[in-house]
């Protein structure tokens, strides 16, 4: 037996299409035949039959701002402002509009009307015509405008300054490198309310100029070598927030510059000495040493080695062989420079230690002190008068010996020696010459100009009987090479014991005492 099948959906479906049939014919008719419009618009010619009388209403005196003067109102960013709209009667019916007006960067913002917000934006708040931004931005800078409308408009114009800390917006290139005696110039700028200064420093210490810090936008460095190497840095602040800093590091690329810790290195048979060039060079340079123009290729007892700009010539047990010049030689894509040591056994030139200006009268000690390797053995003395007399200002002749080294205290390497002049001339300039020698030869030549003990001027007061007593300054014998002094007082009185010329000068007052003796025994 075959199933029975449900026909109600098709009784459901015949029943929609009727009901469509009906709509369709209907709205075919209604657009056939159209009915009247009952409410139909006049034509164009018309609208002057019209008249629109608008009926006063007083609204009564329009209300004033609580503060019709306009401010400058300051904020943080992220901060809050407050800006004052408020009307002087709360229950006016006059409607308050809030707007910001247009900026450079921005178009014109209508902010409330009423207490209705127009801007969607949950930082801005009006209350009690009070109108609050928080979260401030720096594009919140600018005027708010406060207003009524009536005619003319009421309105109060609020400039609102949002201040932000300093951020660098453009600098020079982090790294620069530059040629020895180029210029370089570094330069660095920042944004920030208020306008933020900026400052140089260096992170090695002071600046070039020789100051800690230097204002500006930028810091050009002329003629510059090794020295000006390092890192700088711009700050910016404007007292809001933190400061701003940014880094840049210059390098110098110049040829290799070298200096010795010694010119001479004193040795002797046995021992072991180091011999030290320092070299600054970029490009990294390649280093030579020779010894008197020989490249030093069998290193045997000497050693080379090299530690970050110090290079150095170990030589082990030392003969008279390894006695000589050497050098050192550097090398780099910009350049070569070289630097001599002198190895040697010769005692160094003495360096004379006392005072100039001798205590005695006719004697002067001379001090000095040398360095050498080996024992001192003796000594060579030269000394002559600086003026040979009073008449010229030649010098006088040499006088010369040579001395078995005695009196000597020796210190390591120093050997402090001494050796008293006699019959000297008081008062009087001389110069010497010293030597010193070991046993390989005599050092060279120190000069020295000294002294023997000058007398200063006296004072000498002489009283009279018959006179008031007067007082005068006189300077004593003048001796080569000394200068004279004033006289001063109104009457000069002379004691017996000074001498000019080798005869004895006597008071006036004396004089005046003795010459009735001397007429009565004419008489």
């Amino acid at each position: 037996m075959a199933p029975l099948r449900d026909t109600r959906h098709l009784h459901t479906l015949a029943s929609i299409d009727r009901l469509a049939r009906n709509i369709l014919g209907s709205c075919v008719a209604v657009l056939a035949h159209p009915e009247p419009d009952p409410f139909p618009v006049p034509e164009e010619e018309s609208y002057d039959d019209y008249e629109y009388v608008e009926e006063p209403v007083d609204y009564g005196q329009a209300p004033e701002f609580m503060y019709p003067e306009p401010q400058n109102i300051k904020g943080e960013e992220g901060g809050k402002v407050t800006i004052p709209c408020q009307l002087s009667s709360k229950e006016s019916p006059y409607v308050l509009i809030v707007k910001k007006e247009k900026t450079e960067t921005e178009e014109e913002k209508l902010l409330f009307v009423g207490e209705v917000k127009v801007l969607r934006s949950r930082r801005f708040k009006l209350n009690h015509g009070m109108v609050e931004v928080s979260g401030l931005r720096p594009s919140d800078t600018g005027n708010y405008v406060c207003r009524i409308q009536v005619e003319p408009p009421i309105e109060v114009v609020h400039y609102v300054d949002v201040q932000f800390a300093p951020k660098i917006t453009h600098h020079s290139e982090q790294e620069q490198q530059v040629v020895k005696d180029e210029s370089v110039k570094l330069e660095c700028e920042a944004s920030g309310n208020p306008t933020p200064t900026i400052r140089w420093s260096r992170k090695e210490g002071h600046l070039p100029s020789g100051a800690e810090e230097e204002e500006g936008l930028s810091m050009t460095l002329e003629g510059v070598d090794r020295h000006v190497e390092g890192t700088y840095t711009c700050t910016a602040d404007n007292g809001i927030g933190d400061p701003a800093s940014a880094s840049m590091s210059i390098t110098v690329s110049y040829k290799p510059e070298i200096v010795t810790e010694k010119t001479t290195v004193r040795t002797g048979e046995g021992d072991k000495v180091e011999l030290v060039c320092i070299i600054h060079a970029r490009p990294a340079p390649q280093v030579e040493w020779s010894k008197d123009g020989q490249p030093i290729e069998e290193l045997g007892q000497v050693e080379e080695h090299d530690k970050g700009h110090r290079h150095s010539l170990q030589v082990n047990g030392v003969t008279e062989n390894d006695f000589g010049k050497y050098e050192c030689q550097a090398t780099n894509d910009l350049g070569t420079a070289s630097a001599a040591i002198h190895l040697t056994g010769y005692p160094k030139h003495p360096h004379v230690t006392s005072d100039p200006n001798g205590g005695e009268e006719t004697s002067y000690t001379l001090t000095w002190e040398t360095e050498s390797y080996y024992p001192i053995l003796e000594y060579r003395l030269r000394y002559r008068k600086a003026k040979a007399n009073d008449s010229t200002d030649l010098p006088g002749d040499w006088e010369e010996a040579t001395y078995e080294a005695t009196e000597l205290e020796t210190e390591g390497l120093v050997h402090h020696m001494k050796h008293t002049l006699d019959g000297l001339q008081p008062a009087t300039d001389y110069h010497a010459a010293i030597q010193v020698k070991n046993k390989f030869n005599w050092s060279a030549n120190a000069e020295y100009a000294f002294s023997t003990k000058k007398v200063p001027p006296t004072t000498t007061t002489t009283p009279s009987a018959t006179q008031p007593t007067t007082t005068s300054t006189l300077p004593p014998s003048t001796p080569a090479g000394d200068s004279e002094g004033g006289v001063e007082g109104t009457i000069p009185e002379m004691t017996g014991h000074q001498m000019t010329g080798g005869a004895p000068l006597y008071s006036l007052s004396t004089v005046v005492f003795l010459l009735p003796a001397l007429l009565l025994l004419r008489t």
